[in-house]
């Protein structure tokens, strides 16, 4: 009777171990140690997929890993951890960490780190599993910028010929190159410039006016005609955007002309709002200025 009881009791005893470790199975979802995740950065059709960066890059200046990183598309294949990190380029490169939990696409940050040496369009190679791909970042001149943790909080005049705004905690300023009002089909003031250190990188705002005549008032980028925009100027990037915001984009600036003297023909205004970078991601634009003489 005893043997019968002690035999009970041990299956009792190994049925609840079983139940319960078959139970803790079903609750946990832990990637084993050593266990590195498979993928691709390509697409069905061999194509790299998107790989986005994100901030400003200055010759000389530190980069911040919060603000400047590129936002890279992976097809997991299978889970576990990823240490993904790019080449290293002009004194800076972009890695990331982590463990991938699902399969599927999926989308990551790799942080920047170092300081770039000199501008420039800087191309960089980036791999996982037995893929790769290439991107590239524009190094803008670090003359005439500040790095100064969110921006101006200038709000005085500017001088004549001058703009700027602050952008992802810097300031983009330079001279203007133009400004130029046209009355063909409705009233448009166009503003084109560059940044203070030469002709890499254009700045541009564009106003439509309802009427035939250069008005005092707010104008919107969501309204056609009316757009604002940072680019890279030459290169074999050359028209690639940098901020901008026009009809077509869920992003919005609002321009106010502040001033116009019909005597002088100087046009003064501000702008602010939510610009898109190249990779189509929101960027506030602060502390923006411009004033110019119309031609």
């Amino acid at each position: 009777m005893f043997k019968i009881y002690r035999i009970t009791a041990v299956c009792l005893w190994v049925s609840v171990i079983f139940s319960c470790s078959k139970e803790l199975s079903y609750e946990t979802n832990v990637i084993p140690a050593g266990v590195t995740a498979t993928g691709s950065l390509k697409d069905s059709s061999g194509n790299c997929m998107t790989i986005a960066p994100n901030g400003a890059y200055y010759n000389g200046v530190a980069l911040l890993g919060d603000t400047n990183y590129v936002q890279l598309t992976v097809n997991v294949t299978s889970t576990g951890s990823y240490n993904i990190q790019s080449d290293r380029q002009d004194g800076f490169q972009f890695a990331g960490t982590g463990v991938f939990t699902n399969t599927g696409i999926q989308t990551i940050n790799l942080k920047a780190s170092g300081t770039p040496t000199a501008k420039g369009v800087i191309n960089f190679l980036v791999s996982f599993d037995s893929t790769a791909c290439n991107f590239t970042v524009h190094v803008q001149d670090s003359t005439g910028h500040s790095n100064n943790n969110g921006g101006s909080s200038d709000t005085s005049g500017i001088a004549l010929s001058q703009w700027q705004f602050v952008a992802n905690g810097h300031t983009y300023s330079g001279n203007i190159q133009s400004a130029i009002f046209t009355n063909l089909i409705g009233g448009t003031l166009t503003v084109v410039g560059f940044t203070a250190s030469g002709t890499d990188t254009a700045f541009g705002i564009t106003v439509q006016f309802p009427g035939n005549t250069l008005d005092t008032g707010t104008y919107v980028t969501s309204d056609a005609g009316t757009n604002f925009s940072l680019q890279i100027a030459s290169g074999p990037n050359i028209g690639n955007i940098i901020y901008a915001a026009n009809a077509t984009s869920s992003q919005v600036i609002n321009i106010i002309i502040d001033s116009y003297n019909t005597v002088t023909k100087v046009v003064s205004g501000t702008f602010s709002g939510t610009s898109y970078n190249s990779g189509g991601n929101d960027v506030p634009i602060t502390n923006g200025k411009f004033k110019a003489t119309v031609q």
